[in-house]
């Protein structure tokens, strides 16, 4: 019998890998040790919602309110199964979200939303980059998630205006947290030779931040509106490196 603390970091790596018939068989088995293990039932619960094993994540979440009526994930997925929302949870293959040194990269979102709006976030979900006057703000149907960090944000929008693409998915989210995946889908001949995301020598075989699943109470900060200086951006642009 394997020590709970290596199967409870088993199972989060299955979920940040997106092996869900894995993480049911891990976290199932972390319960038959501590039945009433919270993180290792919502784990169950968010891994059988994305086998469309409704009924299944539906007891399992009950499971979880028994124990502690104010647990906000449980309550999180109860909503969504009670309101059929969970169509909008997407299944990717093991490999979808490794990322590609140069080409992608698992961002961590500041200027976040409040928690109404990322709690209903779901991983895989689609996004927009939007290029405001100080960030690059992340959209999904018009809606405010969050914001690039400055750097970042300036030099995306440069490679943008001269003609790059990029496409944008969720890749985890808590009521305080929310990271996205951003891809380069295309690089103008202008960007030919210009990584969109620089990376390190020592870091090529990092991975990506962890994600278990926990979520917290604190209120992120909202985007104020109101951006009027269209060419504020530039100035913060001048800042990047000529991409040499």
């Amino acid at each position: 019998m394997q020590k709970l603390s290596v199967l409870r970091q088993t199972a989060i790596q299955a979920a940040k890998t997106l092996a869900w018939d894995q993480a049911v068989l891990i976290n199932q088995d972390i319960l038959s040790q501590e039945p009433n293990d919270l993180d290792a039932l919502n784990r169950l619960g968010l891994a059988q919602m994305q086998l469309k094993d409704l009924a299944g994540a539906k007891t399992t979440f009950n499971a979880v309110i028994k124990i502690d009526k104010s647990n906000i994930i449980a309550n999180k997925h109860l909503k969504k199964l009670a309101t059929n929302q969970v169509g909008n949870l997407l299944t990717f293959s093991d490999s979808y979200f490794i990322e590609e040194p140069g080409k992608t990269k698992i961002i961590d979102l500041h200027r976040l939303a409040g928690k109404q709006i990322l709690g209903t976030l779901s991983v895989g979900q689609s996004c927009e980059l939007v290029i405001k006057a100080h960030f690059i703000c992340i959209e999904t149907n018009k809606i405010h998630i969050g914001a690039l960090p400055e750097d970042l944000s300036a030099r995306l929008a440069k490679l943008i205006n001269n003609g790059n693409a990029y496409s944008c998915q969720i890749h985890s989210a808590t009521d305080k947290t929310c990271k996205v995946l951003i891809k380069e889908t295309k690089a103008s001949e202008k960007n030919a030779n210009v990584l969109s995301f620089p990376v390190a020598k020592t870091a090529l075989a990092g991975a990506a931040g962890s994600d278990d699943f926990i979520l917290e109470d604190e209120v992120p900060i909202q985007l104020e509106d109101g951006e009027t200086d269209p060419n504020a951006i530039e100035s913060a642009l001048e800042k990047i490196d000529d991409f040499s």
